[in-house]
C-alpha cells in the first residue's frame, strides 16, 4: 500500500511525498523493483539522474526480466549522452519486448549518433513494421535514407508518409526536399 500512496502523490505532482513513500516502499523491501522503478523516473524529473541510474540498475540487475526497466535505463543513459550503453540497454528492452515500436525507435536514433548505419535502418525498419503509419517513425526513416544519399528510398517512405497522412506537410516537405535532391543528384 505504501507504493500506492508514492503513486498517487506523484500523480498530484507532491514530488517530495511520494519520493518519501517510495523509499519506504524500498524499505520494507528491497528488492521491490517497482518502488525503484517509479522512484528513479521521479528522481531523473528532478535532474537526479545518478540517483536514478543506480535505481534502474539494481532493478536490471535483479530482475533481467524486467526490460521496461532495461528501456528506461537506455533512456536515462542517451539522456546523459551514454550512446553505446544506452544502445546496449535499448537492444536488451527490444529483445524482451519485441511489439515495442517505441523501443526501436529510440535504438535507431542512437544507432545513427554512433555512426551505425546498418543497425539505424534496422531498427528504424522494425518501428516500420510494427506501425506501418506512424509519422514520426515514417519521418525519421526518410531521414535516416536522406543522410545517407539514398534518396530513392527517402522518396518512397515520404510517398508512404504522404499516402497515410494527406493533410500532414511534412510528408509533402520531405517529398519535394527528395526530389529537389535526386534532380540535383542526376544534373550534376
Amino acid at each position: 500500500m505504501v507504493i500506492v500512496a508514492g503513486n498517487l502523490y506523484a500523480q498530484l505532482n507532491d514530488q517530495q511525498r511520494a519520493e518519501t513513500y517510495y523509499r519506504a516502499a524500498i524499505e520494507i523491501d528491497d528488492l521491490f523493483y517497482p518502488a525503484k522503478a517509479n522512484l528513479a523516473v521521479l528522481l531523473n524529473s528532478q535532474g537526479r539522474n545518478d540517483e536514478a541510474e543506480r535505481l534502474l540498475r539494481q532493478v536490471v540487475e535483479s530482475y533481467p526480466e524486467q526490460y521496461e526497466a532495461a528501456y528506461s535505463l537506455g533512456l536515462l543513459l542517451a539522456e546523459m549522452s551514454r550512446f553505446e550503453e544506452a544502445a546496449d540497454y535499448l537492444r536488451r528492452a527490444g529483445e524482451g519486448m519485441p511489439e515495442r515500436a517505441r523501443i526501436f525507435y529510440n535504438l535507431g536514433l542512437i544507432q545513427q549518433r554512433l555512426g551505425r548505419t546498418a543497425e539505424a535502418e534496422a531498427a528504424l525498419r522494425r518501428t516500420i513494421e510494427l506501425q506501418p503509419d506512424n509519422l514520426d517513425y515514417l519521418y525519421a526513416l526518410a531521414d535516416h535514407y536522406v543522410k545517407r544519399g539514398e534518396f530513392h528510398l527517402a522518396l518512397q517512405v515520404a510517398e508512404r508518409m504522404i499516402a497515410a497522412h494527406p493533410d500532414e506537410q511534412v510528408g509533402h516537405q520531405v517529398k519535394e526536399f527528395v526530389e529537389r535532391a535526386l534532380r540535383s543528384t542526376e544534373q550534376g
